[in-house]
């Protein structure tokens, strides 16, 4: 069954609907993605830049259409019944060990990845 976990961050897990305000996207090609925004600390605004990269999924969709219901905003899916999905049917070996499936919610858009890294930046 999955479960996401919030992931630590220097400030800790950032939860809530108001943990991640998000000012701009980017994909500088097409297996990478920046985020860049505030993380919302008690009641401070910390700018933060997310790079996801070795993406071979990526959605986005509406907060209010989410049908995740957890407290974290940026966190991992274990036991991802996606990445067992895309194992079954990958051919071409682009899904490896290092894939992780991640959850990203701001305050009004959530985007789920599967990628092999990101790397933030604060």
């Amino acid at each position: 069954m999955e479960k996401l976990t919030g992931i630590e961050t220097e400030f800790g897990v950032i939860e809530g609907r108001d943990g991640i305000f998000l000012d701009s996207i980017s994909y500088p090609n097409e297996t990478e993605l920046i985020l860049k925004g505030e993380f919302n600390v008690n009641s401070e605004d910390k700018k933060y830049e997310i790079k996801f990269s070795g993406i071979i999924y990526l959605r986005s969709i509406e907060l209010d259409f989410d049908e995740r219901e957890q407290t974290e905003s940026f966190g991992v899916i274990s036991d991802s019944e996606l990445i067992q999905k895309y194992k079954r049917i990958d051919n071409s070996a682009k899904l490896n060990s290092n894939h992780r499936h991640f959850y990203f919610r701001t305050y009004d858009t959530v985007f789920e990845l599967v990628a092999e890294k990101y790397y933030l930046k604060t």
